[in-house]
């Protein structure tokens, strides 16, 4: 019996050891390592956060890039708007001035004809005048006059105005000189005869004046004096 009791203890010791030695080989050697495991997880990924800020700035640089396009699209656009509307006035400003240039040439015509009839009728050139009969001469005389005036009224309201040259100083912006005129009524340098008749259209010349500029009055003493001994 004491043997047994023996035998059947040793077995339960040996049993107790063989599940102490089953418990140290079921623990995982892998538990140990997790710190470093952990410490892998929360080490910070340097080289992925370096693409993402490469890419950033790159992003960056294509909208600073496309923004300057747009600037530069959007100036190139206004500066098109802006000389088409130039243009657009140049040309109504241009086909305006051709047509009003037009219009002074028939209120020349309408000036020549009412002067030649002052002149007809002062110089009693008229036959019609001479015999009394100043009707018909009269009633033309009226309606030039009033188409006239009716053409001056228009280009005023137009501001269309004449140049007052006839006396001035001569202003090669405003007259154009045909010929020196000979003459001491006017100083040298200044406007003596207004052959045709200049206008400006607001602040800008429509047509210059053309005009004969005095020269002043030829002193021939000089020369008749030279030529007195040779008569003597």
């Amino acid at each position: 019996m004491a043997k047994a009791k023996k035998a059947k203890r040793d077995k339960t010791d040996t049993a107790a050891a063989g599940d102490v030695r089953s418990e140290e080989k079921i623990i995982p050697i892998g538990e140990h390592e997790e710190p470093s495991s952990e410490k892998d997880e929360n080490r910070p990924c340097e080289e992925p956060a370096e693409e993402i800020l490469s890419e950033v700035d790159q992003l960056k640089a294509q909208v600073q890039q496309l923004e300057d396009q747009k600037l530069r699209a959007l100036a190139e656009m206004d500066n098109f708007r802006k000389r088409s509307a130039r243009q657009i006035q140049d040309t109504i400003r241009h086909a305006n001035d051709r047509l009003l240039r037009e219009m002074l040439d028939v209120v020349d015509n309408f000036e020549r004809a009412l002067q030649h009839h002052e002149e007809g009728v002062q110089n009693g050139a008229n036959s019609e005048a001479a015999n009394g009969d100043t009707a018909s001469g009269d009633a033309v005389r009226q309606g030039t006059e009033l188409i006239y005036s009716q053409m001056v009224d228009l280009l005023a309201r137009h501001d269309v105005k004449a140049i007052e040259s006839l006396g001035k100083p001569f202003d090669p912006n405003l007259h154009e000189a045909l010929m020196p005129v000979p003459t001491e009524e006017y100083d040298e340098g200044t406007v003596a005869v207004e052959i045709g008749k200049g206008y400006m259209l607001g602040e800008r010349v429509l047509r210059h004046a053309k005009v004969g500029v005095s020269k002043g009055l030829e002193d021939n003493s000089e020369q008749g004096g030279e030529q007195a001994p040779e008569q003597s």
